[in-house]
C-alpha cells in the first residue's frame, strides 16, 4: 500500500519551522491529479519495486521513513519529499509509484525513478561508469519514465478515449518534473569528459521529457532545477579540500550544476514559445536551497553539511561505502535540524522548507500562484 497522510489534522511542521507558510486552501481543487517525474528526490517507490536500490541503500530496513511514516516508505528520506508536500498543498493523496503492486491512480501517478540518468543501461555497462561509488547496478534512463507515461495513458488514464478527449482530460493535471541530472554528474565524477557535452545531454533529456508531456496534452508543467549538490556530504567528501566556493561547497560540482540550470531555463523558454497556450514554470531549487544554507537558524537548521544518518563521524559523518542502513550507521536525534539525511538526500524538514519557498515565497518563475490563477481562469 502507498503511505497516505493522516485523515485528521495535518501533521505539525518539524520543530523550528516558524518560517513555514500556513497550509491554507488556495490550492485545493485546482488540479484533479499530479503526474510526477524525476530521480530519487521525487521517487516514492519505483526504484524499490524494481529492485534497483538493493546495492545502493538498505533503506527498506533502516531509519528511512522514521520521522513521518514511522516505517520504511520506499522514499530516500526520513519522511516526506517535496512531491508529498505538494500533493498535501493541493488537497490530494500521496502519489502511487507506477511500479507499485497495489496501486491507486485516482490522484495521479509517480513515474520518478531513483538514480535515473540521461544515458542507457548499456552505456554504463559498456564503459564501466559509476561502479566505483555507491552504485553497483546500471541505472534506468529518463526515457524509461517517458515510456511508462505513454503506456499509462494508453492503458489507464485515457483507455478507450480518442486523442482529443485524452488531451482534454490532461488539462486538469499538474505535471511535476522533479530534479533530473544529479546522477549524471555524480556518476561521471573523476572521468575525463567534456563538461559542456555532459550538460548539453543532461538538459536535452529533461527537455525531451517536457516535450513528450506537452505533445500528449500537458497544459501546466513545473520543472525543477538542480540544487547545489556540491554542498551535500557526498560531493564534499569526493572533492579536494581546496575545491570550495563562497558557500563552502564543492566549487567544481556546483559550477556544473549552475551551467545546467542556466541552460535548462534558456531551453524551457524556447519550448514555451512553441507551446504558448501552455504554462511552463521553472522551480528554482538552487536559490531556495541556498537561501536556507546561508540562513540556517531562520529555518531551525543547525547542521548544514553533516549527515544525519551515516557512518564515519567527523564533520560529514559520511562514508560512500557504508551508507545509512549499513551496520554501524548512526542516526541523529533530531533530523529537522539537518539539511542532509544520508549524505545524498535531504531530510523531511529540508524538503518542507524547500516546498514552502517554491510554492509560497516566489522561488518559481513564473510564480506558483500565477500558475494556479491561470488554471482557475481557464
Amino acid at each position: 500500500m502507498v503511505p497516505q497522510p493522516p485523515t485528521s489534522k495535518s501533521s505539525p511542521p518539524p520543530a523550528g519551522n516558524s518560517s513555514l507558510s500556513p497550509p491554507g486552501k488556495k490550492y485545493k481543487n485546482c488540479f484533479s491529479k499530479v503526474f510526477a517525474f524525476g530521480d530519487s528526490y521525487t521517487d516514492t517507490g519505483n526504484a524499490h519495486f524494481m529492485g534497483g536500490l538493493g546495492s545502493f541503500l538498505s533503506f527498506s530496513h533502516s531509519a528511512y521513513g522514521s520521522t513521518f511514516f514511522k516505517k520504511p516508505s520506499n522514499r530516500l528520506c526520513d519522511g516526506r519529499l517535496v512531491i508529498d508536500f505538494l500533493t498535501e498543498a493541493l488537497g490530494l493523496q500521496y502519489l502511487s509509484p507506477y511500479k507499485a503492486t497495489s496501486v491507486n491512480f485516482t490522484y495521479g501517478c509517480n513515474f520518478a525513478i531513483a538514480g535515473s540518468t540521461s544515458f542507457s543501461k548499456n552505456y554504463f555497462l559498456r564503459n564501466k561508469i559509476g561502479h566505483s561509488l555507491m552504485w553497483k547496478a546500471a541505472p534506468e534512463s529518463f526515457k524509461t519514465q517517458s515510456d511508462w507515461f505513454k503506456m499509462f495513458l494508453s492503458n489507464v488514464e485515457c483507455e478507450g478515449l480518442d486523442d482529443a478527449s485524452c488531451k482534454s482530460k490532461l488539462k486538469e493535471v499538474l505535471f511535476w518534473i522533479g530534479s533530473m541530472g544529479i546522477s549524471d554528474y555524480t556518476r561521471f565524477f573523476g572521468f575525463t569528459i567534456s563538461k559542456t557535452w555532459l550538460t548539453n545531454i543532461a538538459v536535452d533529456h529533461v527537455c525531451q521529457l517536457v516535450k513528450a508531456t506537452l505533445e500528449k496534452g500537458a497544459k501546466y508543467i513545473v520543472v525543477q532545477g538542480l540544487p547545489p549538490a556540491g554542498c551535500l556530504p557526498c560531493d564534499l567528501s569526493l572533492s579536494k579540500p581546496n575545491d570550495r566556493d563562497e558557500m563552502g561547497c564543492s566549487a567544481s560540482a556546483n559550477l556544473m550544476i549552475m551551467k545546467h540550470n542556466e541552460l535548462l531555463q534558456k531551453s524551457l523558454k524556447e519550448i514555451q514559445k512553441t507551446y504558448p497556450s501552455c504554462m511552463i514554470v521553472y522551480a528554482d531549487l538552487w536559490s531556495a536551497f541556498k537561501t536556507i544554507l546561508m540562513n540556517p537558524t531562520k529555518f531551525g537548521i543547525q547542521e548544514t553539511s553533516k549527515t544525519c544518518c551515516g557512518c564515519g563521524g567527523g564533520n560529514l559523518n559520511f562514508d560512500s561505502q557504508n551508507l545509512c542502513g549499513s551496520t554501524g550507521a548512526t542516526v541523529c536525534d533530531d533530523p529537522s535540524k539537518y539539511i542532509s539525511w544520508d549524505g545524498v538526500h535531504l531530510t523531511e524538514a529540508m524538503n518542507q522548507h524547500l516546498t514552502d519557498l517554491l510554492l509560497h515565497q516566489g522561488y518559481c518563475q513564473p510564480s506558483f500562484d500565477q500558475l494556479v490563477s491561470h488554471r482557475k481562469s481557464n
